[in-house]
């Protein structure tokens, strides 16, 4: 079958988002987590204020707890952030790695 002169190119687009992101690899179900994280770090604040009165400690943990979270949740280019790489290590160490060997004779003796 002979070739007419059409030039048949598959297109594939890139960086097309396929999810809502507040910026490169930061979304929703990511803002959830952070939003979760500083609602405990909030929590641990105010019990840690009642307990000290030290206003500058209780932002500061606020802050650095915002911070962590949203470095930790933020995704690259290749679609994994530090949470699933850790999660992906945790799940390779649980995993059964046992290679039982069962010697037999080569030659049949």
């Amino acid at each position: 079958m002979e070739r007419t002169g059409r030039n048949d190119t598959l297109y594939i687009p890139v960086n097309i988002k396929t999810r809502l992101e507040f910026f490169d690899g930061y979304g929703v179900a990511e803002f959830v987590y952070t939003a979760i994280a500083t609602g405990i770090s909030g929590l641990i604040a105010v019990s840690l204020y009642a307990v000290t009165g030290n206003t500058t400690l209780c932002i500061l943990i606020l802050l650095i707890t915002v911070a962590a979270s949203v470095m930790a949740l933020l995704k690259d280019q290749s679609n994994q952030s530090v949470t699933d790489q850790i999660r992906f290590m945790v799940r390779f160490m649980k995993m059964q790695r046992k290679f039982p060997y069962y010697y037999k004779q080569e030659w049949g003796d």
